[in-house]
């Protein structure tokens, strides 16, 4: 009776309409101040790079469930870096962490870039490796990670004529990115991605690996469909000073690595190429003409025109101290362009 008349008190109302207003304030001034002291670590954990300068536009955290969110972050490089072309761009990156492994001790994260757009250059000398400052970070696994709209460009410095390739609409995803052996729970890590390559390429990707494998493990492949030849006309005429106006290009390769070693095939199929000089003198035009030619006189009917296809072999080993999975992986796939590509035109 005593309850019953306590919780029926006529001043029982107020209380608990007291209580209610107290908790919404303490929600609104959480909810006001979250957010601009989510902003100042962010900037503070920025600012640690020496070689990297950052920038963003807003952060936005949530508690329930537990997630962050910044939004307009660009990364430059500190000296000689531009604003206006950054090396990474994001209009948003999104974590969500799984509340539920949290309380075992485990963060487990789902990961979302929406419109990044990434610059990478290629140099002969190897950088840090994304496995060791994996190794540097706190044992977490992203169990699904997405990019919707991105862009990325591939300089190779390394190379004579420092070539690019450009991929935009990215669609990708990537499963089970684990910081530790033990939060693999026997699954591998897998990436798979659609893309266009440069205006007309239909490119398709996947891959499968065990980044903690003592020696390199993993398979993949990598289609091109559709590539408008014209647009390698800044290789092939530095190259070889022809250029092929007409015809396209398709690619298929697969590849493994198996305890170190690397091996695979590449297909090349050109259809209805033309050749054509780059330069009015008589070598070029008698090269040009003789190239036209030998590709016509090497050519299989298909419905529509001619092809010609190629296959190379890949081969070799993974043994150096710098090697490093997801950069080898993109190693091999650049590797296997550029031989398709030199493989065709050969």
């Amino acid at each position: 009776m005593k309850l019953l008349d306590y919780l029926f008190h006529p001043g029982w109302p107020r209380r608990a309409l007291f209580a209610l207003g107290l908790l919404l304030v303490l929600a609104v001034v959480v909810r006001v101040l979250l957010d601009p002291i989510a902003a100042h670590f962010t900037r503070r954990g920025l600012s640690k790079s020496v070689a990297m300068s950052s920038d963003f536009q807003s952060v936005h955290v949530t508690l329930f469930p537990p997630s962050y969110d910044i939004r307009r972050l660009k990364i430059i490089e500190s000296r000689g870096g531009d604003w206006h072309h950054p090396l990474f761009y994001a209009e948003r990156a999104g974590v969500v962490l799984d509340w539920r492994r949290l309380l075992h001790g485990e963060l487990i994260a789902h990961l979302r870039l929406d419109g990044p757009k990434i610059i990478v250059t290629a140099r002969p000398t190897p950088g840090s490796g994304i496995t060791a400052a994996l190794g540097r970070m706190i044992s977490a696994r992203v169990d699904r990670g997405e990019v919707r709209e991105g862009e990325f460009l591939l300089r190779d410095a390394a190379a004579p004529h420092r070539p690019e390739i450009w991929l935009h609409h990215i669609e990708l995803t990537a499963e089970n990115l684990a910081t530790r052996a033990k939060l693999e729970r026997g699954h591998p890590a897998t990436v798979s991605a659609h893309a266009i390559l440069d205006h007309s390429g239909a490119v398709s990707f996947s891959a499968s690996a065990d980044p903690f494998a003592a020696k390199m493990e993993f398979t993949g492949d990598l289609a091109i469909r559709g590539w408008k030849v014209a647009e390698l006309y800044e290789l092939e005429e530095s190259r070889a000073k022809l250029q092929t106006p007409k015809g396209t290009l398709d690619l298929f390769a697969e590849f493994r690595a198996r305890r170190g070693a690397i091996s695979g095939t590449v297909r090349s199929v050109l259809k209805n190429v033309e050749v054509l000089p780059t330069e009015e003198e008589f070598g070029s035009r008698l090269k040009a003409w003789v190239a036209d030619k030998r590709l016509r006189l090497v050519s299989n009917r298909v419905p529509g025109g001619n092809a010609v296809e190629t296959v190379v072999s890949i081969e070799g080993r993974l043994d150096g101290p710098d090697v490093h999975l997801w950069p080898t992986v993109l190693g091999v796939v650049r590797n296997a362009l550029v031989e398709g590509i030199s493989a065709g035109f050969a």
